[in-house]
């Protein structure tokens, strides 16, 4: 079994920390220029993924909170045009404008600035209604200068702290170099990194993004290809994680 929060096969310890510290790889201008770059042709095939995802999931609920969307490079905004509120909590102090700019249309009511589980008590609080959508942040918790103890401690939280609420999430678990794309893959729970990677055809280094434990253990949840960057691929999971509501089934 690999230990958590740590690479398949052998890591150099100074690959370990660069990685761990990449400030802008998911904010500041840097990552947004990229995104812009990429948005495209590169990330396409995965954006149609997660649109499908989401167009499938049917909270009962007119407000939606988003944790983490960034500017919302891979966000379909028929999907946020579903909600006649919608609350973000994002650290990042580009991200709002340009999240106004690729979806005019969102019902934009609040913009919370920081980190969300020090906002979470008062903001779930005064939104009782809304239904939480994790996007692609979760498995960045082990990169934003925490101990692996306390990303393990934040991701076991979720669940119960969300309980009764609609909420889902998609969320990197491994990421790697490799040229091969495989397709999405159905899983009826929580990979096993080692058993994952073989059926995917996958081989090498991967590092583990500590987030193969967000789901419960029962949810179904489907694990997609993210083209990240060409030569690294990123393996997304995606899944409800309580209080389902109507789903829509998603083409094989």
């Amino acid at each position: 079994m690999l230990p958590r929060g740590r690479s398949t096969g052998t890591a150099p310890a100074e690959r370990q920390e660069e990685v761990k510290s990449r400030p802008d790889r998911s904010g500041g201008m840097n990552w947004h220029l990229r995104a812009l770059a990429r948005r495209g042709r590169l990330w396409q095939p995965f954006r149609q993924e997660v649109a499908a995802f989401l167009a499938g999931w049917q909270p009962l609920t007119r407000s939606m909170i988003l944790v983490g969307p960034s500017a919302g490079w891979c966000l379909p905004s028929a999907f946020l045009t579903r909600f006649d509120r919608v609350l973000v909590v994002d650290p990042d102090r580009w991200a709002r404008p340009l999240f106004k700019r690729l979806h005019p249309r969102a019902g934009l009511a609040q913009w919370v600035r920081g980190d969300f589980f020090d906002v979470a008590p008062d903001l779930l609080a005064a939104e009782p209604d809304a239904a939480v959508l994790f996007c692609n942040v979760l498995g960045q918790l082990r990169f934003a200068g925490r101990e692996a103890d306390e990303t393990d401690r934040l991701i076991a939280g979720i669940a119960p702290l969300l309980a009764g609420r609609p909420w889902a999430s998609f969320h990197e678990i491994l990421s790697g170099e490799t040229d091969l794309t495989p397709r999405r893959l159905p899983l009826a729970g929580p990979p096993h990194h080692e058993a994952l990677l073989k059926q995917l055809g996958l081989s090498g280094e991967w590092l583990d993004h500590a987030a193969s434990h967000v789901l419960p253990k029962a949810v179904p949840r489907d694990i997609v290809p993210w083209r990240f960057a060409p030569g690294r691929l990123h393996l997304v999971e995606m899944g409800i994680g309580g209080v389902r509501g109507p789903v829509t089934d998603r083409p094989s």
